[in-house]
């Protein structure tokens, strides 16, 4: 059976020491986290596209620097954003975010806490454990589990698609962050 990766990614209504805390007090321990600033570049027409699609149109420069410690060489990216802007590509988007990813020794993948500029406070996960099942039945697995660890989401919740609303400039929403 083909494999599908859904993604969920959910806005937060509390600050991020809210969940912070709630995610340690579920025994789960804060594994990473860095500040992110990604530029994406496309020369193609977002129009219409999804979530999965943008992402696949563009190419994204990734600046990353993990917290007490820098984890990227930020001057062959920036040669290489003016080799693309040689190229004919544009910038559609500047994001800058801060992550946090929390696990457990159980866990193969991490939840991640992600506070994005112009966006707000989301929780990301997918599970690979997951992924051999149909979408639909992904997606109720993985709140299934993030409130197992003290969010309160409902199956119909829909998830907000960060380059969606950051191109259409109004919050967008779908089942699947990934798709």
């Amino acid at each position: 059976m083909e494999e599908l990766v859904l993604e969920v990614g959910l806005k937060l209504d509390q600050n991020l020491i809210y969940y912070h805390d709630m995610l340690i007090n579920h025994g789960l321990r804060l594994d990473f986290s860095c500040i992110t600033h990604d530029i994406y570049y496309t020369k193609e027409n977002l129009n219409g596209l999804t979530e999965n699609e943008m992402k696949k149109a563009c190419t994204r420069l990734r600046f990353c620097d993990g917290i007490n410690k820098e984890i990227s060489d930020n001057s062959d990216l920036l040669n290489k954003e003016k080799e693309l802007i040689d190229l004919g590509y544009k910038k559609v988007f500047d994001t800058i975010k801060f992550d946090f990813q929390y696990r457990n020794d159980k866990m193969k993948s991490m939840i991640q806490l992600q506070d994005i500029k112009d966006v707000g406070l989301l929780v990301y996960y997918d599970n690979p454990d997951y992924y051999h099942y149909p979408l639909e039945e992904q997606r109720k697995m993985l709140i299934d589990e993030l409130n197992s660890y003290g969010f309160s989401f409902k199956y119909d919740d829909l998830g907000l698609d960060k380059l969606r609303t950051l191109y259409y400039k109004k919050e967008m929403f779908s089942k699947n962050q990934n798709g």
